[in-house]
């Protein structure tokens, strides 16, 4: 990779802050904080059209990877094609703060409130409901296992067994994002204060993860569940995960240190490679092998808070919080 700067791709006017994206085919889809998705090719026009009535808070591939799933601050959880084609999932009188969705079990996962609400077959399942609001949803690569953060730990379920009673992983305090390694051996959160937990399975063996300057926001794993790559310091903080302990006991790789903070990362799907975005809306890519760099964008107005690469890893897709987008091909 060289040191060039945006030399193949294109700038996108988003129009509002982004608030997640995901590909589609040759096409990225951007989630945004007024309501609207817009879809942008590598090259082309784009097209942008209204799903929700007010913000965008949350999204998921649909399992069918063909649309998105979408949850906003009106309640209701929406299913988008990338033609504008809109189908109501599930409609409630709280916001959609996060989604989770799989293709091998078929599994949607959305998170209201206390509740968890499971939908399959295109249509809602049943619910779990928890002691505390909801801080984040992950399913595992299977699409079977269903973690959910909130105060005072982890519930981990069955996420097809309506009468599952939960498996308790608790660690006092406030549990927000949460991630679940590829093949679902450790569960891991961002605390409130900014620090992460974690839990090796089945034993459930505590690890912990501190010296973060903000909190996490943003987690990525490699394909091979290896390293664990998070947001919230002026470096990627990249965790080993590997050996009976994990990171623990171990010191994290720290790529792409500037004077900003990290607010997203995203690991190339095939390759040791991560791409990091920034508070000062910059983004770069890293390569482990040897640290080489390559800076994707310069810095904006905005933290960068979407970032996504294409299935291919030939394309990247960021949005920003000042509705900076952009499309770069590798």
């Amino acid at each position: 990779m060289s040191a060039e700067v945006y030399t193949n791709g294109r700038r996108l006017a988003l129009g509002a802050a982004a608030t997640g994206v995901h590909w589609i085919g040759e096409e990225a889809l951007f989630a945004l904080g007024d309501g609207r998705v817009i879809a942008a090719a590598r090259e082309g026009q784009t097209r942008a059209f209204a799903a929700h009535d007010g913000a965008i808070l949350s999204t998921a591939l649909h399992p069918d990877r063909k649309r998105l799933v979408t949850g906003g601050d009106d309640g209701r959880i929406k299913i988008v094609a990338p033609d504008g084609a809109l189908e109501t999932l599930g409609e409630t009188r709280k916001w959609i703060d996060h989604i989770a969705a799989n293709p091998a079990s078929g599994v949607i996962a959305a998170a209201a409130g206390k509740e968890a609400i499971i939908f399959r077959d295109g249509r809602e399942s049943h619910r779990f409901t928890h002691p505390t609001t909801i801080g984040g949803l992950a399913l595992d690569a299977k699409g079977r296992r269903l973690a959910v953060s909130h105060y005072g730990g982890v519930t981990m379920r069955l996420a097809l067994a309506a009468d599952d009673k939960g498996n308790a992983l608790n660690w006092a305090g406030s549990h927000l994002a949460v991630t679940l390694s590829p093949e679902g051996e450790y569960v891991v959160t961002a605390m409130q204060e900014n620090a992460l937990h974690g839990w090796r399975l089945p034993e459930k063996t505590d690890l912990r993860m501190d010296g973060y300057p903000a909190k996490t926001r943003s987690f990525s794993w490699d394909k091979r569940g290896r390293w664990l790559a998070t947001s919230g310091a002026e470096s990627a903080i990249v965790w080993p995960f590997v050996g009976k302990l994990g990171p623990q006991g171990k010191a994290p790789l720290q790529p792409g240190q500037r004077e900003a903070l990290v607010t997203a990362v995203a690991f190339h799907p095939s390759e040791e490679v991560l791409a990091i975005g920034y508070a000062d809306g910059a983004a770069i890519l890293v390569r482990f092998a040897d640290q080489a760099g390559m800076e994707l964008d310069e810095p904006g107005e905005g933290p960068v808070t979407a970032l996504a690469w294409s299935a291919d890893g030939k394309a990247i897709a960021i949005g920003d919080e000042a509705g900076r987008g952009a499309i770069i091909r590798l």
